[in-house]
């Protein structure tokens, strides 16, 4: 959504939901965190050099191409809805993945749990226990809550 807002100058809802936000970016966030951040706490080298990043991308990498295969075929098998098609790019599966998309899903990965991840930890440790932060979370959640069960119905 944000991309087109700045490149085209206008708002598109890509998602499924009535909302203008992309679960599969928050869930894919959410599993690469739980996956992979105390992983990337520790070293691991070969020899001298230090792998983590590498490490980290084909993770994620391969991770995200999963989670986006999966979800292409719930929303098209269940919903009937197909919001992606990879059809035409190079090295696709059933048009629901491809390379390219891959690649930017493991740049995007890689750069938030390394650059993003870190100040939004020191946000929620300056912020997290105060009541306004509580409440945001609350209001949030059930927004997209409804929508997601205005959306199912």
């Amino acid at each position: 959504m944000s991309l087109y807002l700045i490149r085209d100058h206008e708002f598109v809802n890509r998602g499924f939901l009535f909302g203008p936000y992309l679960p599969i970016y928050g869930f894919g966030a959410l599993i690469l965190y739980f996956l992979l951040w105390n992983f990337i706490k520790k070293k691991h080298n070969i020899g001298k050099i230090n792998i983590n990043i590498i490490l980290v991308f084909i993770i994620i990498f391969i991770v995200t191409t999963i989670l986006e295969y999966i979800s292409h075929y719930i929303l098209d098998e269940y919903f009937n809805i197909v919001l992606w098609d990879y059809s035409n790019e190079f090295l696709n599966i059933n048009g629901r993945v491809c390379l390219n998309a891959s690649r930017n899903f493991a740049i995007g990965g890689t750069l938030s749990l390394y650059l993003i991840q870190p100040l939004i930890e020191k946000l929620v440790n300056k912020f997290g226990n105060t009541k306004p932060y509580h409440i945001i979370i609350i209001v949030l959640s059930l927004i997209m809550v409804l929508d997601l069960l205005m959306t199912i119905i």
